[in-house]
């Protein structure tokens, strides 16, 4: 899987799609979301730009001690991986973290392995390919997503 990899633009979201990513955020706070909590936390990072603080929900799998989250060219991607850092909550536990985005190929490939295997049921939403697609399709999804590396902050 040696392909060059190809940042995509993320869409912009429609009102309804903030206020629902605005309340979601709500919840995982308030420890309401339940098994979902396992799989979603709150990213706040500050814009790059604005210099504002902005939290988002989004996805992760944790990989030993080192939390690990995939981006499609997301805002809060770019912040985090522009300043270096950012705040994480994941249930309820907020952690300032070091913000790493993850360039190597071979490292990329064997992120996108336990992302196959351990979220193989969220498999095809997050990439949109199944997880037992043709190896060319396999390798296409992965060139459309960014990873980054989240460890304690010192």
């Amino acid at each position: 899987m040696a392909e060059a990899h190809v940042q995509t633009a993320a869409p912009r979201l429609p009102r309804i799609a903030k206020s629902a990513m605005s309340f979601q955020v709500w919840l995982l706070r308030h420890g309401l979301m339940g098994s979902l909590a396992a799989e979603i936390m709150v990213i706040t990072v500050t814009g790059r730009k604005t210099g504002r603080q902005y939290s988002t929900p989004i996805g992760y799998l944790r990989d030993g001690e080192t939390i690990i989250a995939l981006s499609r060219g997301s805002n809060w991607f770019k912040n985090a991986v522009a300043t270096g850092q950012a705040q994480i909550e994941i249930k309820k536990q907020k952690m300032n973290v070091r913000v790493e985005a993850v360039k190597d190929q071979a490292e990329r490939e064997r992120i996108f392995e336990l992302y196959k295997r351990e979220r193989a049921k969220n498999f095809a939403r997050l990439f949109g390919v199944a997880v037992n697609a043709p190896e060319a399709e396999l390798k296409a999804a992965l060139a459309t997503r960014d990873f980054v590396k989240m460890k304690p902050a010192e």
